[in-house]
């Protein structure tokens, strides 16, 4: 049935909703999904918090950067099933049936994560694998780099890694379905409201997903760190399956719009025969009379029937629309970059500061051995107590931001900029966070930057280290005595970016999408935010040995090969992790002009403006008009562009 059939009477099948406003079954609708958005966000970020720690640190003892590599192949493989989410909702299940399948898989993978804490006996046996012993100080700095540089790990070398990868695989293939079809499922149930009420909609679903982020991040990672992983894993896959409740019980009142088909087909069809035709310049068929004739605006123009193409125009502008989209996405690679960084560099930042109160001075020693420049120091000969504070809990500043932030920009600052007539529109909502964003890994490179310089302070003993001894754990992190609190204006900054770019970016791919195309382009949207990750990855790689250390089992102070000879000291490689946060940030300003010229190029605030006209004029539809189109042979692919709706 075509979707516009609910236009005939005073009662929107689809929606759910009455003539004369929004009915209790919507509200039911919207609050379910609300609540299940909240509960999967505390299990995701349970997850993703920690997970660094969570495999830096006893039993499996992973290598710091190796843990930040697992990290964002964990966003990674999440934010790219995210697109085939999309597409699997559009093509074969439709929206509902798709969430309940990831939910399905999330939970079986999340049920995983307490089982790999399980001991089956003592000495340590697990159920899952039984990860090996670490050993401390293995390579002496002696041996020279080039040997240090032939021994260092892969993320497939570790212990247990086949398990961690596994599990991280199969929660990333639950997720990212989830993600990609949780909010336009939740916007269909807005379906036939003002565009005000859209906008609200995607205001309070990005307040619920950092609702459920603080959560997380301030009760189950604290149990994490200083109770068990096992408590924390087992707390969170409880909520996930509250989660999954009550997205069921919610199904009497949910709206269910029918699959739509593949457009990837079409789309393929109509830029093969568009390219063909332009790269030949034929000319429009005389058939078609002088008045027809006229000069295309662009190549995809000849596929269409005026200009002797196969396609209706509608469907032709319907691709140039989604190639507008995905032009925009691309240039927001470099923002997600520096996004993912909260929970890899900034957190690794963290763990190697002061994590105790301010008012507790860090037991600072000085260590002038050479050896000590790489590994861990054995926890067995380490007796400090644990640290106080929580190294996650410093994303609790994004969050706050974020929570207090969306309410205040959603009930009055918006409203009141728009009432006097100059409305914060899409394009300057991404600049202004694109230039917030590279401001806070300036201001990251610049904590890092007097970290190091705490930690070495004798310029004459340059292998000398002012460090704490700060055990987490079986895992010892010699941290500077800087407070680990000088990370807030980092994090809250990547908040502040967050309210403008994420919300505006998240808010314009449901906008700017074709009816036939809403879950594609979402999951456009996250496969785009996946490789911001993989790229951070692969940047992260470039650098190993260069500005990060070869070889790091919690120390990001290294000084290699730190030897005297003659009297002089020899170092080779010193770790610079603030080199590499202002390499992000002039990557982001590189993001941002891209970002402008794109908007330019394809006039991008002129089509928004256009959307947003359409949806403000009322439609009057009759039931012979709607008799008409529906039986009408236009397939929903081939929908003009004025059908397309923010609802």
């Amino acid at each position: 049935m075509d979707e516009n059939t609910s236009l005939i009477s005073g009662r929107n099948k689809e929606s759910g909703q009455s003539a004369n406003g929004p009915g209790c079954k919507v509200k039911v609708a919207e609050g379910a999904v609300l609540l299940t958005i909240t509960l999967e966000r505390i299990a995701f970020y349970s997850l993703a918090g920690n997970l660094v720690l969570f495999l830096n640190t006893n039993p499996y003892a992973w290598t710091s950067y190796n843990a930040m590599y697992a990290l964002l192949y964990f966003f990674g493989i999440s934010y790219l099933m995210s697109f085939f989410g999309g597409l699997i909702a559009d093509t074969l299940l439709g929206r509902f049936k798709s969430l309940l399948l990831s939910l399905l898989l999330y939970l079986v993978g999340y049920l995983l994560l307490p089982l790999s804490q399980t001991k089956l006996s003592k000495p340590d046996r697990y159920i899952l694998c039984n990860p090996q012993e670490p050993s401390y100080n293995m390579y002496n700095i002696t041996h020279g780099l080039m040997d240090i540089l032939n021994h260092q790990k892969s993320p497939f070398d570790e212990s247990c890694s086949g398990l961690m990868f596994g599990v991280l695989t199969l929660i990333a293939i639950g997720s990212g379905p989830f993600r990609s079809n949780i909010a336009p499922f939740g916007a269909d149930q807005v379906k036939g409201e003002s565009q005000q009420a859209n906008l609200t909609f995607f205001n309070w679903y990005y307040w619920c997903v950092n609702v459920g982020t603080l959560v997380a991040l301030l009760v189950i990672t604290y149990v994490q760190q200083h109770e068990s992983f096992y408590d924390g894993y087992l707390s969170a896959l409880i909520c996930l399956g509250v989660a999954a409740v009550v997205f069921l019980c919610g199904s009497c009142s949910y709206v269910y719009r029918p699959r739509t088909g593949s457009v990837f087909k079409n789309i393929f069809t109509v830029l093969c025969e568009a390219c063909a035709k332009c790269c030949w310049r034929r000319k429009p068929s005389s058939s078609l009379g002088d008045d027809a004739i006229e000069q295309p605006s662009s190549c995809l123009d000849f596929a269409m029937y005026r200009y002797g193409g196969n396609f209706q125009e509608g469907t032709v502008n319907e691709v140039k629309k989604v190639l507008k989209i995905i032009c925009v996405f691309l240039t927001m690679v470099p923002y997600w970059m520096v996004y993912f960084q909260m929970e890899t560099t900034f957190l690794l930042q963290g763990l190697h500061m002061n994590l105790n109160l301010p008012v507790e001075s860090a037991n600072v020693t000085v260590d002038c051995n050479p050896q000590n420049s790489t590994g861990n120091d054995d926890p067995n000969n380490i007796a400090s107590k644990p640290p106080k504070l929580v190294a996650a809990w410093l994303s609790i500043f994004d969050v706050i931001f974020v929570i207090i932030l969306i309410p205040v920009f959603d009930r009055f600052i918006y409203p009141r900029l728009a009432k006097a007539g100059r409305p914060m529109g899409f394009v300057l909502r991404v600049s202004l966070g694109m230039m917030i964003a590279a401001s806070a890994v300036c201001v990251a490179g610049v904590v890092e930057h007097y970290r190091l310089k705490s930690v070495y302070q004798n310029d004459s003993l340059p292998c000398c280290r002012h460090t704490a001894q700060q055990k987490i754990g079986r895992t010892v992190y010699n941290a500077a005595e800087m407070s680990v609190l000088w990370q807030i204006p980092q994090y809250a900054l990547i908040g502040l970016s967050e309210v403008f770019a994420s919300i505006a970016a998240l808010e314009f791919a449901y906008l700017m999408a074709p009816k036939s195309a809403k879950g594609i382009i979402m999951g456009l949207f996250y496969l785009f935010t996946g490789v911001g990750s993989f790229i951070g990855f692969a940047s992260m790689a470039i650098f190993q040995g260069y500005w990060f250390g070869p070889y790091d089992s919690g120390n990001i102070n290294c000084r290699l090969p730190c030897t005297e000879n003659g009297g002089k000291f020899e170092i080779k490689l010193k770790c610079h992790l603030d080199n590499y946060f202002f390499f992000l940030a002039g990557i982001e300003v590189l993001g941002l002009l891209l970002f402008l010229f794109v908007v330019k190029i394809c006039r991008i605030q002129n089509e928004i403006s256009a959307v947003v006209r359409q949806k403000s004029q009322p439609q009057i539809i009759s039931r012979r008009s709607v008799t008409e189109r529906l039986k009408s042979p236009v397939s929903l692919q081939r929908q003009s562009s004025s059908d397309i709706s923010v609802t």
